[in-house]
């Protein structure tokens, strides 16, 4: 018999145990972290004192922005897997709206979460096989994109 009450769509509860990170994540996470601190600095300095401070800080935010979404939302969403592939496509559309603050570094933080959570769904399941695709080529474009304009200035 099962729960006349518990709808195949609900969320997790807030203090279920999101299994851990995996390699390709923290890969992921290691290799957006790198462009961000080789971008940042080429794209912000040379310039005034108040420049490596204003770019210290936002990289610091950008990190700790980056480290939420990789260490919260994107294990969380894999639990529940009917709207895993449609938070991984919104955090593609995200991280290409990101681009036009790239200066911010913010799209490394969500392209980064794009990709490990599109990369997972696109091998869990079938149905939602389109978006997660999307969602990998979306934050993959960010990435790149961002790390490149930050590099030629």
């Amino acid at each position: 018999m099962t729960n006349p009450t518990a709808s195949p769509q609900a969320t997790p509860p807030l203090d279920a145990a999101a299994p851990p990170t995996t390699s390709r994540d923290r890969n992921i996470a290691v290799v957006c972290l790198a462009l961000l601190l080789i971008g940042m600095p080429v794209g912000w300095l040379p310039g005034s004192t108040s420049d490596v401070v204003g770019m210290i800080v936002i990289g610091l935010v950008v990190i700790a922005i980056g480290a939420a979404l990789m260490l919260w939302l994107v294990p969380r969403e894999r639990l529940v897997s009917e709207r895993a592939s449609r938070t991984a496509l919104i955090l593609g559309i995200l991280s290409i709206l990101a681009c036009g603050i790239f200066w911010t570094g913010l799209p490394f933080a969500i392209g980064a979460s794009a990709l490990a959570l599109g990369l997972s769904q696109r091998e869990s399941v079938a149905a939602g096989r389109g978006m997660a695709t999307a969602a990998v080529v979306l934050g993959a474009i960010a990435v790149l994109a961002s790390f490149v304009v930050l590099l030629i200035g």
